[in-house]
């Protein structure tokens, strides 16, 4: 197994702290801990939270994608798509001590600073641009049947996914498949 770079085990420590605390509940001290690398160091790869923020927020994107584009290629089938995407989710939260990292960020939106607001709006406009494109197309192969645009039917389904996560915490029954599946099956002909 390959070892990671220490900027890539910075933000994959990034990430784990995230979907435990949210971003304003850890400091570089604990990121230090996690990696185990002094504290000064991290400012050497991201001089201010704010750059780490960002950082992250692009590799999480460039990793989102490509896990869309394996789910597209695994399930043709729109329908199961979303189950798996909800499943997908579900794994990397864990269990109810994590969440979804973009919704808790979504939590802490007024606080952040302003790059870091930038770049979570990048990441759930492209999240949003990704679900209205399956949305569309289980519309066009029948698949789906939904009134309004897919682009209002995307922002429903991110609101049932990113909520689903943070129900999870709370609730950990495992429930966020169990709403997709509702959803899906609302939407299907």
């Amino acid at each position: 197994m390959t070892q990671l770079s220490t900027k890539d085990a910075l933000l994959h420590a990034t990430g784990e702290l995230l979907e435990r605390v949210g971003y304003a509940s850890f400091s570089y001290r604990d990121l230090a801990e996690c990696v185990g690398i002094r504290t000064a160091s991290i400012h050497y790869y991201f001089p201010t939270k704010e750059d780490l923020g960002v950082a992250w927020t692009e590799w999480y994107l460039e990793t989102m994608k490509k896990r869309e584009e394996e789910l597209s290629t695994e399930f043709p089938d729109v329908r199961q798509r979303l189950l798996a995407l909800a499943e997908t989710i579900v794994n990397c939260a864990g269990s109810g001590e994590k969440s979804c990292p973009i919704s808790l960020l979504q939590a802490e939106f007024a606080v952040l600073p302003p790059r870091l607001q930038r770049a979570v709006r990048t990441v759930i406009d492209q999240r949003l641009h990704i679900l209205a494109r399956w949305l569309d197309s289980g519309r066009r192969d029948g698949s789906f049947a939904f009134k309004g645009t897919a682009e209002i039917q995307a922002q429903l389904v991110w609101a049932v996914l990113e909520y689903g996560t943070q129900l999870e915490r709370s609730h950990p029954a495992r429930t966020l498949p169990a709403l997709v599946k509702q959803l899906v099956d609302n939407m299907s002909r």
